[in-house]
């Protein structure tokens, strides 16, 4: 059986350019104008489920398109919680700690961000999420997370490496389609939406 996996990024908060995880922060007004502006799209877009990060970025973005009766919150969608390096710049990053830069950039599996989450613990829970959606029975589903939830999730539907997930340029407010099969998955749209600046 086909199904059909919508992944959608949450709108602007404000704070491009920081890497912001656990720091549960609102949309801006330009990222509420940015999800309203999907409202038609969706307007008539075959949905059984829309499973959303608890965050408030993400829940905003969920209950501005869709009806609360198909609406569902699973923490294990979480953005990365990137520790005493939340809400920082990556130069600021750099000048912080050099020595854990080199490190993350090769994604090693045990990484951990300083007083964070560890790479290898936040791909384990994407990745359960993925499982449950291979075997849930609704055929058009919607999630609604973050920028690494969704570029984690990206590998796992196109059977790649997890350390692949900066392959994705993943856009905020946008979203990418996926038809799911027993054999794997078919990249069917990437970073769609309106281009709302």
């Amino acid at each position: 059986m086909t199904k059909r996996l919508t992944l959608l990024r949450h709108g602007r908060t404000g704070l491009a350019g920081r890497y912001v995880g656990t720091q549960d922060v609102p949309l801006s007004p330009s990222g509420v104008s940015q999800i309203k502006s999907l409202k038609n799209r969706f307007k008539h877009y075959p949905i059984d489920a829309v499973i959303s990060s608890p965050m408030l970025r993400c829940r905003q973005s969920s209950e501005i398109l869709f009806a609360q009766d198909l609406l569902s919150y699973d923490d294990e969608l979480c953005e990365v919680d990137f520790g005493s390096w939340e809400t920082l710049t990556f130069q600021e990053i750099v000048t912080k700690s050099p020595e854990l830069v080199d490190a993350w950039s090769t994604l090693a599996d045990d990484f951990c961000f300083p007083e964070g989450e560890c790479i290898a613990a936040f791909v384990a829970r994407v990745q359960r999420v993925g499982a449950r959606i291979k075997k849930a029975t609704e055929t058009d589903i919607m999630i609604v997370a973050h920028g690494g939830v969704i570029r984690t999730l990206l590998c796992y539907f196109l059977n790649l490496d997890p350390s692949n997930y900066l392959l994705f340029n993943v856009q905020k407010g946008k979203y990418t389609t996926l038809n799911l099969f027993d054999e794997g998955a078919v990249l069917t749209g990437f970073n769609l939406g309106a281009d709302c600046r």
